[in-house]
């Protein structure tokens, strides 16, 4: 069977693994080594430059991680995935495969804080010039765009404010310029969204820690695309900065992906019920979700999500930064805690948390005020996420 032509469950459950071919063990084992012993003939090979399937070190290749690389990239429907120690690995590396020194990017100013820390601090100091639109318009684009443009970044749904951009049209005007369209895929995964398939994006780039394992016990990254890209990355820069994750990391990624749509459907449809509660809230002054018919970019979420909104979603509550977090206290079943995408429904704030660097006035420029609350909704029974919000918002 030809796993590239198999529908997602059928990819998720087997590509990138087979049974184990000495024992017939179902599970594929984790090679934990990290050298690998030359045989003449291997080493033959290896110095004619045939190096294909050739392992030599660890910090290069793992069979544990081929299958991880391989199995990504066939959900996203690239030709190639690189697997790194996180998900800011995974973003940094995969810019600076394209961008360097004296070089310009475009991005959306909502963005994760991390990348926003990455974009302002390290590439400020790389003499890497990031230029952040208020809004990415076509006129906006073409307004920042200069000759050492070198990329267009950007996020499937933006953390924290769950917008959504133009994204068919932010590819179009940067195919149109030649230049790389790269963007953050980990809100929705590719069980919802697939860039590179619908699209034609470039790069695609995920936090694995969140939905692509989903059980909160992995962290690392994952960049896609082009075959000959990866293996330039990988065999450059990839070596030389070291970024890569343990055979375990890589082992729980793998078993993570083989219920991803099983557990994007709970996510999502308890993120749309629950949407959907919090906006009859009288507590609730507003609920992002790209699921209602009230948010800005619903008809475009429509287009490009394939029937499912993703689990992310917040809401702002009546009041500001003290309310927020008597809210955020009072919950008994939802934890407190920064990360998405787990089992567990975790709810943070983001002007403290996952945002808390960013100067005030920026962060609320970026739509991200005191009083919003972010959820990631997990796979408990809604009702029971339902109840523990009731009863925390009772409380203000």
């Amino acid at each position: 069977m030809d796993i590239k032509k198999a529908k997602f469950a059928t990819k998720a459950v087997h590509a990138g693994q087979h049974p184990e071919h000495e024992t017939g063990a179902l599970v594929s084992p984790m090679f934990l080594t990290s050298t690998y012993v030359f045989t003449p003939e291997k080493m033959d090979r290896y110095l004619a430059g045939d190096k294909a399937g050739i392992f030599t070190y660890g910090r290069s290749r793992n069979p544990t991680q081929n299958s991880f690389q391989e199995k990504v990239a066939a959900l996203e429907c690239g030709e190639a995935a690189l697997a790194t120690a996180s998900g800011m690995a995974a973003i940094s590396l995969a810019i600076l495969g394209f961008v360097h020194s004296g070089d310009h990017v475009i991005s959306c100013r909502t963005v994760y804080g991390g990348t926003y820390a990455l974009f302002t601090k390290i590439f400020e100091e790389m003499k890497i010039e990031v230029t952040f639109l208020p809004e990415m318009t076509e006129a906006a684009l073409e307004k920042a765009y200069r000759p050492n443009t070198k990329m267009v970044y950007m996020e499937s749904i933006l953390n924290p404010t769950i917008e959504i951009l133009d994204i068919p049209m932010i590819t179009r005007w940067a195919k149109s310029k030649g230049i790389v369209s790269m963007i953050d895929n980990t809100f929705t995964s590719p069980f919802i969204f697939r860039p590179i398939e619908q699209l034609g994006i470039d790069v695609v780039v995920h936090s694995t820690t969140k939905y692509i394992n989903g059980h909160g016990d992995h962290i690392g990254g994952v960049i896609v695309g082009k075959a000959d890209y990866i293996e330039s990355l990988r065999s450059s820069i990839y070596q030389e900065l070291g970024p890569v994750p343990s055979p375990f990391a890589c082992w729980l990624g793998l078993r993570g992906l083989k219920t991803l749509h099983l557990r994007m459907r709970a996510h999502c449809e308890n993120a749309m019920t629950l949407a959907k509660w919090l906006e009859a809230n009288p507590k609730v002054e507003k609920v992002n979700y790209p699921g209602l018919e009230s948010h800005p970019q619903h008809a475009l979420a429509k287009s490009l999500f394939n029937g499912y909104y993703s689990g992310m979603l917040n809401f702002s509550v009546a009041g500001g930064l003290k309310e927020a977090q008597k809210v955020i206290n009072s919950l008994q079943m939802a934890y407190y805690a920064v990360s998405l995408g787990d089992l567990d429904t975790l709810v943070e704030h983001p002007a403290t948390m996952t945002h808390g660097k960013i100067a005030p006035a920026e962060r609320v420029k970026m739509g991200s005020p005191d009083n919003m609350i972010r959820i990631s909704a997990g796979i408990e029974d809604v009702e029971d996420i339902i109840a523990d919000l009731d009863q925390a918002l009772r409380n203000i």
